[in-house]
């Protein structure tokens, strides 16, 4: 009994070790290309609207394939799933890194295919296989997806500047090497599935549409789902142009770059916060609205004084991490079951990367036409008032004990 024991307790640390090092690969990718933008715009004579396509593809890309995840998990073990989905990210960072526009453009589809499912589909195990620790699997997870997030962000100037040093030789430009560095990191998730040492799960028996069908006439899982919705255009508008915007401030694209990866570091922090004491919590109003007006607060801050843009960065990446700690809590605290949770997820990252991918595009767009960063910043703050909002309706005051009932509400 205790050999069984050992070998369980084995099994799941090999499967956490996984789950958190897919999370690491799940928002550098994308958060990793901003920072060299200015440099690609200029090597291949884009616009800002051909460069914000680049940011909203794949989130075009995680719209498409969220339902798609959810709608695997009837067919497939989720490990399985999760796996491909990592080996999309690998495929598509390795594509993009070959340096033409149209190579960047297919790259960015094989990456939010593959992160895609990543987001739909981890919620979904942690729920499955360690449902007495959900809150705090999920912040830590949502650390590791800052730490990747930070690395690829503030990295990614030094390495283009180190490729174009004359004393380095090198058969590609400096961003299509700071790219290629990037997809180091997606190697070791991969190691660790092809050790082998990954518990599987069966794959289920039953094709059952019912709980795509019913999430979609719950009133809780529209309020999850928008709440996490305008967390997701928020996020990708911001983080898609902040690296411009601090350069048109004034500040050198390596120093605007590595203010774009503290506001990915500073997501870290509401995981120390909230891990020990949300479940402890009878509400999360306050909570949403403390992340939500502090996310506004640092938006106002971009626009009113920029001299402090450094401490905006971290101050809005606490406030929107923290929003997205508690969105995908809500995924699993009010379902009642992985595939529940799996079609919630689906349903939430539908509506919501639909909506980001459209946020970085015409943001480009109203720049192109107004040649400055003050209108677009007070759409990005009226959308961070939307997300207020609806951050109030998501979270209602459910007795603890009652939490799964609420996806019925």
């Amino acid at each position: 009994m205790k050999r069984l024991q050992r070998l369980a307790q084995h099994d799941a640390a090999f499967l956490l070790l996984f789950i958190f090092l897919v999370a690491l690969s799940l928002r550098g990718p994308v958060t990793g290309l901003p920072p060299l933008l200015d440099r690609i715009s200029a090597d291949l004579h884009l616009s800002s609207s051909q460069s914000g396509l680049l940011t909203s593809l794949p989130l075009l890309a995680f719209a498409f394939f969220a339902p798609v995840a959810s709608w695997l998990t009837r067919f497939f073990s989720i490990e399985r799933i999760l796996a491909t989905g990592v080996g999309l990210i690998a495929v598509g960072m390795v594509i993009r890194a070959f340096g033409s526009i149209s190579t960047l453009y297919v790259g960015a589809i094989f990456i939010g295919a593959g992160i895609a499912i990543g987001n739909v589909l981890l919620p979904s195990l942690i729920k499955r296989e360690f449902a007495s620790y959900v809150v705090q699997l999920t912040a830590i997870y949502v650390l590791m997806m800052s730490i990747g997030g930070f690395l690829m962000s503030s990295l990614a100037v030094p390495l283009s500047q180190f490729a174009e040093q004359p004393s380095v030789s090198l058969p590609m430009s400096g961003w299509s090497f700071a790219l290629a560095c990037q997809t180091l990191m997606i190697i070791v998730p991969l190691v660790i599935w092809f050790s082998g040492k990954i518990p599987l799960h069966p794959a289920p028996k039953t094709a059952s549409n019912e709980p795509a069908q019913t999430i979609w006439r719950s009133v809780t899982a529209w309020q999850v789902a928008g709440f996490l919705a305008f967390n997701s255009l928020l996020n990708y508008s911001v983080v898609a142009w902040v690296p411009s915007i601090l350069v048109d401030y004034g500040y050198t694209d390596s120093t605007a770059g590595l203010y774009q990866g503290y506001l990915q570091l500073a997501g870290a922090l509401p995981t120390l916060i909230l891990a020990p004491f949300l479940n402890r919590l009878g509400s999360h109003r306050r909570l949403c609205l403390f992340a939500t007006v502090l996310t506004c607060l640092s938006l106002l801050g971009f626009l009113l004084l920029p001299s402090w843009s450094g401490l905006w960065s971290v101050v809005f990446g606490f406030g929107i991490s923290m929003g997205f700690i508690l969105g995908l809590s809500f995924v699993s605290l009010r379902t009642h079951s992985p595939k529940h949770a799996a079609a919630l997820s689906g349903m939430a990252q539908l509506m919501g990367y639909t909506l980001a991918a459209i946020g970085p595009y015409f943001i480009g767009v109203l720049y192109d036409r107004q040649h400055a960063w003050q209108g677009p910043l007070y759409v990005m703050l009226g959308i961070g008032c939307v997300w207020m909002l609806l951050g109030w309706l998501a979270s209602p005051t459910p007795q603890p004990h009652k939490s799964a009932s609420n996806y019925n509400a």
